[in-house]
């Protein structure tokens, strides 16, 4: 983990949330739908995942409602709205260990949020991992803002939220790609591997 480039002169701090601040298991949902569906798990991830579907209901393009009855018209299957609701949510669980580096963060530094999400999985989030965002001073969410991760646009919409220099901005991330997307854009940008590296990182840095 390093930062992307060599001015340490950090002010302000942005979180990804999925496998950084909770969790996520897309494979949960593909192997309950599936089991519906007829179909392998692998085959539902690629025909949700690597499709238009997901990309277009992250971006807010397609509205939860019409995401839904895509989702159970292309594969054949009757679920109530709430159902599937259930089984698209329930795919997060907690990230030990990242609780109190994220409010002895927030101690020092204003905390962002940038995420390629969609309505009803921040929605969930909130509900029941509200905790853990309390310390942010604002989201960048990909439904919200018309462009996700590792497009230019989301990397911007967080400069302009944040109000400072990108290089003064520290964005942690686990995907590479997503990284290296965000020191295009001039933000100090480092891989998320784990809470305790993060720790060592900030440490070495003078941030923690």
């Amino acid at each position: 983990m390093s930062l992307s480039s060599p001015d340490d002169n950090i002010t302000a701090i942005t979180f990804d949330l999925g496998n950084v601040l909770v969790k996520v298991d897309h494979q949960r949902f593909c192997r309950r739908l599936a089991a519906l569906a007829g179909l392998t798990p692998q085959e539902v991830y690629g025909q949700v995942f690597e499709s238009s579907l997901e990309p277009g209901y992250d971006t807010g393009r397609i509205s939860s409602r019409e995401f839904y009855e895509r989702i159970t018209a292309h594969f054949g299957v009757t679920l109530p709205y709430s159902r599937f609701s259930q089984l698209w949510c329930d795919i997060f669980d907690p990230m030990e260990g990242m609780a109190a580096p994220v409010q002895r963060l927030a101690d020092r530094f204003p905390l962002f949020l940038l995420s390629n999400t969609n309505s009803l999985h921040f929605d969930y989030i909130r509900e029941r991992f509200g905790e853990i965002l309390q310390p942010f001073r604002a989201f960048v969410l990909s439904y919200q803002v018309g462009s996700r991760k590792p497009e230019a646009a989301i990397y911007q919409a967080l400069i302009r939220q944040v109000g400072r220099p990108p290089e003064e901005i520290l964005f942690l991330d686990d995907k590479p790609a997503f990284v290296e997307a965000a020191g295009q854009q001039g933000l100090a940008a480092w891989q998320f591997r784990s809470p305790q590296e993060l720790q060592q990182e900030l440490e070495r840095h003078g941030l923690w």
